[in-house]
């Protein structure tokens, strides 16, 4: 009978050992489920972020041209990287649609805006500036603006330019703005090219549009040129607005 009994108790300890072991091996997996969704999570919210561009400001217009008497829908936008890596957005896309969501196509020309970026390789933290603009032979109805970045990692570095003697001007009724200045390059290689890129705001920091130019230029370390950065086409009243600015240079090198 003692035999018997302990036998019986034996057997109750080692069912106890085995569901405890087996609670134990449960909290296991489960702890480590857990610890792998929040890894994910916390790999997909950091994809997320270095593969981030943020439109910060934004204006588009529409107005006649007043030389072709072309209706004009021109659009501008600061752009900024809060990614945590250099990207490169050049691969950015501009639409024109109704207010159905249809794309003004075929009506536009070119069917794809001219889009035009600098600087396009954003370090973490930098802003870089949109113009666009297309020609539509018709005056619109109200439209919204469909911007689409796909940023990558860039395979070449961005070099800032120093600049100098900048200052901006207007052309009476022609819609546009200047903003003229000189270029260093302060770097320690040649350029083959620079693109220059600018701002426009009003009296209370109110962002009025962009300003662009693409110049093919080779310069020594040490050398200057000049540049004449203007803007898409803005109406007259809205220039008039402009009271600061903001410019930057920059070329590229593999």
């Amino acid at each position: 009978m003692e035999f018997v009994k302990k036998i019986v108790l034996n057997g109750g300890i080692i069912m106890k050992v085995r569901l405890l072991l087996g609670i134990l091996l449960a909290f296991l997996f489960i702890l480590a489920g857990c610890n792998k969704e929040t890894d994910n999570a916390q790999h997909k919210k950091e994809k997320t972020k270095d593969e981030k561009i943020k439109i910060v400001e934004e204006k588009s217009y529409t107005l006649t041209d007043s030389i072709t008497h072309n209706h004009v829908l021109s659009y501008s936008a600061v752009i900024k990287n809060e990614s945590d890596k250099t990207l490169n957005v050049n691969d950015t896309t501009i639409k024109y649609v109704n207010k159905t969501g249809k794309v003004l196509d075929p009506h536009i020309i070119p069917s794809d805006p001219d889009v035009h970026l600098a600087p396009y390789v954003l370090k973490p933290g930098e802003e870089g500036y949109i113009s666009a603009e297309g020609i539509i032979n018709k005056e619109p109805d109200t439209y919204n603006v469909k911007v689409k970045i796909n940023p990558i990692k860039p395979a070449s570095n961005v070099q800032s330019l120093k600049i100098k003697g900048d200052a901006m001007s207007q052309e009476k009724e022609n819609h546009i703005l200047h903003i003229k200045g000189t270029a260093t390059n302060n770097t320690k290689e040649s350029t083959e090219y620079i693109l220059v890129g600018g701002a426009l705001y009003g009296k209370h920091n109110e962002f009025i549009g962009t300003t662009f130019q693409s110049e093919e230029a080779q310069l020594t370390p040490g050398k200057s040129i000049s540049f004449d950065a203007t803007s898409s086409q803005i109406p007259d009243k809205e220039l008039a607005k402009v009271k600061t600015y903001k410019v930057v240079a920059s070329t590229y090198q593999e």
